[in-house]
């Protein structure tokens, strides 16, 4: 078995034992952040990492497209002035692809595969980093703390990126202003080129093309495709292929200025693997938490041993339903439990049974699903893969429900683990369901793609189509609510080619006549006109004392979301009110993990 260090042993699992204080849900910017960086996906199943994992070369140009990543994200880094703390990792690269500094294909089609991905709560500074993060894991370097929080801005920075020409004295002056002193900047240049290399296409005059071939000629920085300390190791010894080293042409020779400009030093002291795998690891942290003065990243975004996901009071096929995923924690190298039963419990919002006071209400899952390894190369590298409960449940609209959790029977003589959203002792809180006042029923909604035509980018080298997207959205509000208004406050930052963000404000109005009143509820339609590519919607009614919200409803899945019918539901007594038989929850749960999750990596390590 592949052997870890034991500093990296301890730094995993410190990555998941750390979650277990700093989260509780709902959290919808942690959980959407997590979700892209350990599942490496959005919520409709669109994957990033798959992308670039494992370890991808780009069809046609076979280009890196680890190192596109990762040099998009130290270009978009680039611009940082720390003498007066503006720019920085902030999404400004995208109006940046017309500058000598930022030419090339690489870079137009890291834009391509990153449109998609930024929504309300995720800038696209922030899928930046995630980018970069999952192109170190997936060539096999270190795991890369992420923070999230960055935000975009919606133009051009200054220029800041280094070129090939510019001598050693503009070099290191451009480091400074990024905030790199000249040891960091070797380093930060020797783990930006273990890999990827330099193209024809880019630089004809270093890499002459190919007359018989349209695809570029790439002469690679070393001769790995892995994130390995080889682009070191071969400048020492001198068998080096790196271009930007050896070329004749000195005026080019950056690397070799670079890399030799404290005769050697620090170079040498990344001859150890272990080494240029720790100091790539601090330095690339550095780089991407280079962020304006005024922004705050978050604390470091940590894998969840236990997480609710796509939890939603919604109606399907004219029933009112509640659905909700659970996820856990598989270790790699061990056999998931057959034998494991996970229960969903809940409680009455209204009824004698409200809050759990006469009965609690369970039910198990329609279906469970194991991820595959490879789904995001962080999680895989940390030895885990994902196992997904699914729950849809029928809801009496008299009782409707206020709050739900979980019960994890391994069925092995042990005592069940109840997951009650991160309580550490007593009896939890369980997670919420806030309101059921004024709820979106995406099965009942529906999008319209219509065509604006072709259009043409010239210096970002596309041709396209564009398309304004017709979402006619259904909303129920429940009666008594009497509302003055039911709205929404529409958001989307994937638009393509990111000319400006999408925020509107469209009124819902009552529509009997296309949805008739159902189980206590009466719904309102409105039409929202988008032409991105993740639209969200913050779903608001007025009443006379409150407005009702539900907030951050994406609407990647509408009347395409597969329709699952509805689980049985079996009731039991409860005694001493909601959620007092409940033992220890997150907390408690982390400690029947830690067994396994020492386990496992210690067993790595020896």
């Amino acid at each position: 078995m592949h052997q870890l260090p034991l500093v990296l042993v301890l730094h995993l699992l410190s990555l998941v034992s750390n979650s277990v204080s700093a989260y509780t849900w709902p959290s919808p910017q942690y959980d959407a952040l997590e979700a892209l960086l350990y599942e490496g996906r959005r919520s409709d199943g669109s994957s990033l990492s798959s992308l670039v994992h494992p370890c991808r070369k780009r069809t046609g140009t076979l280009a890196s497209v680890p190192a596109e990543w990762l040099r998009f994200a130290f270009h978009d880094m680039a611009t940082h002035n720390i003498d007066d703390g503006t720019g920085g990792l902030d999404g400004s690269i995208v109006y940046e692809l017309g500058r000598p500094e930022n030419f090339g294909l690489g870079f137009n089609q890291t834009l391509g595969d990153f449109e998609a991905f930024p929504n309300k709560v995720v800038s696209r500074a922030d899928v930046i980093a995630i980018g970069a993060i999952m192109s170190v894991a997936t060539c096999g370097g270190p795991i890369i703390p992420f923070r999230g929080g960055r935000i975009d801005i919606w133009t051009g920075g200054p220029n800041g990126a280094p070129e090939p020409q510019h001598d050693l004295a503009t070099l290191t002056e451009s480091f400074r202003k990024q905030g790199f002193n000249q040891a960091e900047m070797i380093k930060l240049v020797a783990c930006g080129h273990t890999m990827g290399g330099v193209r024809s296409a880019d630089f004809p005059d270093l890499v002459p093309p190919n007359p018989n071939s349209v695809n570029p000629v790439i002469v690679d920085f070393d001769t790995t495709m892995a994130f390995d300390n080889d682009v070191v190791t071969e400048y020492l010894d001198g068998t080096t292929q790196n271009v930007l080293v050896t070329t004749p042409n000195r005026t080019m020779a950056s690397d070799l200025r670079v890399f030799e400009a404290d005769g050697n030093s620090t170079m040498r002291s990344l001859a150890d693997a272990n080494a240029f795998q720790s100091e790539c690891r601090d330095i690339l942290t550095r780089m991407l938490d280079t962020v304006p003065r005024d922004v705050t990243l978050t604390d470091e975004i940590t894998l969840l041993p236990a997480k609710v996901t796509a939890a939603q009071l919604t109606f399907e096929k004219e029933q009112l339903v509640f659905k909700s995923s659970f996820r856990l924690l598989q270790a790699i190298n061990a056999t998931a439990n057959t034998r494991r039963t996970v229960t969903m419990l809940w409680c009455d919002r209204y009824g004698d049974s409200k809050d759990c006071a006469g009965q609690t209400s369970t039910a198990l899952p329609v279906s469970t699903l194991a991820d595959d390894p490879n789904v995001s190369p962080i999680t895989m590298k940390l030895g885990y893969y994902f196992l997904n409960y699914h729950f849809v449940v029928p809801i009496d609209s008299t009782a409707s429900i206020s709050k739900f959790w979980f019960r994890v029977d391994e069925n092995d003589g042990s005592s069940p683990t109840i997951y009650n959203n991160g309580e550490t002792s007593g009896s939890g809180n369980g997670y919420p369901v806030d309101q059921d006042q004024v709820l979106l029923a995406p099965m009942m909604s529906h999008v319209d793609v219509v065509s604006n035509g072709s259009y043409t980018k010239t210096y970002t080298n596309r041709n396209g189509e564009s398309f304004t997207r017709l979402y006619t959205l259904v909303a129920a509000v429940r009666d008594g609510v009497n509302p003055s208004r039911v709205y929404v406050d529409a958001t989307d930052v994937a638009i393509r080619d990111f000319p400006f963000a999408i925020n509107a404000q469209v009124d819902l109005k009552q529509n009997d006549t296309a949805h008739a009143p159902l189980a206590g509820y009466t719904f309102y339609t409105g039409v929202v006109e988008d032409i991105g590519l993740q639209l969200s919607v913050d779903l608001h009614a007025v009443a006379s004392e409150q407005t009702y919200t539900q907030s951050f409803m994406q609407t990647l899945l509408l009347d395409n979301t597969p329709y699952v019918a509805p689980s049985g539901v079996n009731t039991t007594a409860s005694t001493g009110g909601a959620l007092s038989t409940i033992a220890p929850a997150l907390g408690n749960s982390w400690r029947s993990l830690l067994p396994l999750v020492v386990g496992t990596l210690l067993g790595m390590a020896l």
